[in-house]
């Protein structure tokens, strides 16, 4: 079923907020980087891999927060 397909944006959105972080971001920041739009327990919470970004403009500016841009996000 769907369980697949939300598996991998959970492990693309996981690795990238691990990246993130182990650079020294905190969730508190990648939270801010996005515009609020998610608390930084859910930032903690995809690092974690307990669930995934809904909206996929939110994993898109995690990609673009981890190239070293700013997001999309206003």
């Amino acid at each position: 079923m769907s369980d697949t397909t939300q598996h991998e944006p959970s492990l693309d959105a996981q690795t990238l907020v691990n990246q993130l972080m182990k650079s020294g971001m905190s969730a508190h920041t990648i939270a801010e980087k996005l515009g609020h739009r998610v608390s930084y327990r859910t930032i903690y919470r995809w690092a974690k891999g307990e669930c995934a970004p809904h909206q996929p403009s939110d994993l898109e500016a995690l990609r673009n927060i981890a190239r070293g841009g700013v997001s999309s996000a206003s």
